[in-house]
Formats: structure tokens, C-alpha cells, sequence
């Protein structure tokens, strides 16, 4: 790639919008330039569009803050998305092998994968993402890439990522409107997941949850591949939500003291002091003991934690490798509530949680700053054009005999 290659992504988030770009260096590592954020509240909820010409307005902002501070021009981005609207599940495919030589050439890979991708989608839904987890030959598992091998039968497992195709143009035409172009809808969780995680984690069986703030995601990694992922209508905003209706003050108010002063557990709260904070009407003050504040804040902590194992536990009975969980890995804005991982070692009785970073092995981060968690998704998106797309299309049908050659044109104009 030129030098001068940039990347863009853009992180719809809950309420908000996060824009990171970054280009591509000589070392072949993704240097960040700049990152920033925007609330969009009017424009969206819960990673679904509910105003588009807001949405487009804060959007057109952002963009205008990035191109200025970073001394370049966009044209395209990547769209991180989330919502309950995204679905997932496996699916397998099996191809014969009929030529009589047997070997399994990139077209028979191609066909396998297409064979799994055959599913019953309603007509409102559409694929976003088709995954592939393992190959198998003649009934042999464990193939990364069976091409060049000989055999029979090839078959394959697949996770295959589906959107509501209304949710998902609402957020092209938002885009659209803002003046630029939409390169590919990008469900979140996956690019994040992949740049988060080390290949250790990834074979060992391991967990990323990514707390935001009316959406939370989770993606199940066993034996080196994706093998769940689902988005959840719970989030940080309904533990601020609780603090301002129990303790009846503003919102703004109800969230500073949940990040300043709250717990996920009550147990890590060595003083009780008193807290002055303004009442609803803005103008007078009232005073919060922090263990009440932690009282309110526990209930809504304890639901999220519970309804994540829940859904994990519920999906064992089809999926077994959901029981090979031996870390945790948070993301996400929600998850930097103080105490937040002893509720996860607690509850999971995992004693491996950690906060996720974007590892230095894809992105180099000169300024500190963008190590905050509401940056991760956005800086992790910037490595799914050169490290992973690539990945999960390289048997696409655009590659045949001269295959690695027309792969290398895709790569170089990715951007162009």
C-alpha cells in the first residue's frame, strides 16, 4: 500500500459516535492519527437509527473535527454496528469432491463455504458476515485451509452474522447524507474481539463482553475461532438511569457520581462518605451516602452480569464449546464502572477477567489518551481491511488459478 493510504472507521454506538482514522506504515501496522467522539442521542438509540438527518448533522460534525485535526480528507468509512436487531448462529456446508484426482482446489473451498451460507433468511434480514471456523476432509476435523489436500467430502462450519436490512440502510443513508460513502457494514464485536485478544486466549476458550451504554455484546472464542456472538438491550445507561430516579437528581449529576464514586460490589467500599450533590431543580444540594449510592447501583449490575451467564449457559446444549470459557475479557465504556471485574470473577467464578486493549501488534497509539475504552471499537475497526477481512474472504469467488495475485490487487485497492 501508498504511504499515504487512510483508513476510516466510525463506531455507532448506543448514543453516540466514535471516528478513528489511521494509515497504513512501511512495517505493516496501522499508525492511529486521531480519534474522537460525538453524543448523538436525537439521532440514535440503542445502535438503530431514530432520526436520520440528526444522526447525519452530528456526523457531519465529527467528520469536519477529524479532517480538520488531522490534516486529511474522507471519503469513506468503515461502519461499526451494533443493536439487538444483529443475529448469529453456525451452520455447516459439505461439498463432494468429484474430479479424480481428488485435491481440493480454493474454487471447492468457495463452494463449501456457499453451501453453508444457504440458510432460510427472512425478507427483512440479510447477511453481513459469513466466518469460517474449521475445515474437515473425509470426516478428518482441524483444516485451516484444505487446499492442496486430497479427499472425498469437504465440509466446513461457518458463523454466519445477520441485520435488519432496514436498520442498516437507515444508517448507509445517514452516512450518505453526511457526505460520504459506506465501504461495509462491520457487526462491532468481531474486529474488536479479533485485535483484543492474543491467539492463546482465542484457542484456550474465552469471553469478550463489551459493556456500552444501552447495548452490551458477546462474543465466545474456542479452539482459535468465533463460535457465539450476541448483542443484549443492557447497558451503563440503566445504571445511570436508576441513580437519578432513586436518588432524584439530574442525569448529568446521576452519571458523574456513578463514575466518580460507584462499585459493582459493595465489598470493595473501605470509607462511607458523604456525598454533596445538586438536586433536580439544579439550584439547591442534597448530600448521598456512597453506600446507598452502590445500593442502587448493585441491582442493575447484578441483571447484566446474570443475563449474560444466562444466555451462555443456555446455548452450552447446542454448542459445548461455550463450557471452555477460562477468561474474560471487557470493553466497552460500561465495563470501567470501578470493581467491575471482581463482579464478573465473582459471578462467572473466573478468576481471568481483564480489560481488552488493541494490541500494538496492529495499531500504533502514540497518544495515550486514545487508550480509553470508548476508543477501542473505533481503533479496532481501522485493522478489519488489512488484518481480517482478508482472512475470512481469501477463498472468495474473485480468487481462482491466478488467486493470490488478484487477492494482492484487492488488498492494494482496498482504498482506492
Amino acid at each position: 500500500m501508498d504511504k499515504d493510504d487512510i483508513i476510516c472507521s466510525l463506531d455507532i454506538g448506543s448514543d453516540s459516535l466514535v471516528c478513528a482514522v489511521g494509515k497504513f506504515t512501511p512495517d505493516d501496522k496501522i499508525e492511529l492519527l486521531y480519534a474522537a467522539s460525538k453524543k448523538c442521542k436525537k439521532g440514535i438509540k440503542g445502535g438503530v437509527v431514530i432520526n436520520i438527518a440528526s444522526l447525519s448533522n452530528t456526523l457531519r460534525e465529527l467528520m469536519d473535527e477529524v479532517e480538520s485535526e488531522a490534516g486529511i480528507r474522507i471519503t469513506e468509512v468503515y461502519a461499526a454496528v451494533r443493536g439487538s436487531h444483529l443475529e448469529s448462529l453456525n451452520n455447516q456446508g459439505i461439498y463432494n469432491i468429484t474430479r479424480s484426482d481428488r485435491e481440493i482446489i480454493t474454487e471447492d473451498v468457495y463452494s463449501v463455504i456457499e453451501n453453508a451460507k444457504t440458510i432460510h433468511l427472512r425478507n427483512e434480514r440479510e447477511i453481513i458476515h459469513v466466518i469460517p471456523q474449521n475445515f474437515s476432509v473425509d470426516g478428518e476435523k482441524g483444516f485451516e485451509n484444505p487446499v492442496g489436500m486430497e479427499g472425498n467430502t469437504l465440509e466446513t462450519s461457518v458463523h454466519i452474522i445477520t441485520g435488519n436490512i432496514s436498520h442498516l440502510n437507515n444508517i448507509s443513508k445517514a452516512i450518505a447524507n453526511s457526505g460520504f460513502n459506506i465501504s461495509e457494514h462491520v457487526y462491532h464485536i468481531y474486529p474488536l474481539s479479533e485485535v483484543v485478544l492474543s491467539e492463546e486466549e482465542k484457542k484456550l476458550g474465552c469471553a469478550v463482553i463489551d459493556i456500552g451504554d444501552q447495548i452490551t455484546s458477546i462474543a465466545v472464542y474456542s479452539d482459535g475461532k468465533i463460535r457465539f456472538s450476541k448483542d443484549i438491550p443492557l447497558g451503563s445507561y440503566f445504571i445511570t438511569h436508576d441513580i437519578a430516579l432513586l436518588a432524584h437528581v439530574p442525569f448529568d449529576v446521576a452519571d458523574s457520581l456513578k463514575e466518580n464514586y460507584g462499585y459493582a460490589i459493595s465489598s470493595m467500599l473501605d470509607n462511607d462518605s458523604e456525598i454533596e450533590v445538586l438536586s433536580m431543580d439544579k439550584t439547591s444540594k442534597k448530600k448521598i451516602n456512597q453506600s446507598t449510592l452502590i445500593d442502587y447501583i448493585k441491582p442493575r449490575v447484578e441483571e447484566l452480569l446474570v443475563e449474560i451467564k444466562e444466555i451462555i449457559d443456555k446455548n452450552k446444549v447446542s454448542m459445548p464449546e461455550l463450557e471452555n470459557i477460562n477468561a474474560i475479557i471487557l470493553t466497552g465504556g460500561g465495563s470501567m464502572l470501578k470493581g467491575m471485574d471482581k463482579a464478573f470473577e465473582k459471578v462467572f467464578n473466573i478468576s481471568d477477567v481483564r480489560y481488552g486493549r488493541v494490541s500494538d501488534e496492529y495499531v500504533v497509539i502514540k497518544d495515550k489518551k486514545y487508550l480509553n475504552q470508548k476508543y477501542t471499537t473505533a481503533i479496532s475497526l481501522l485493522c478489519y481491511p488489512i488484518f481480517i477481512k482478508p482472512q475470512i474472504e481469501q477463498f472468495s469467488n474473485n480468487i481462482g488459478s491466478n488467486g493470490f495475485m488478484q487477492f494482492l490487487k484487492w488488498v492494494k485497492n482496498i482504498f482506492s
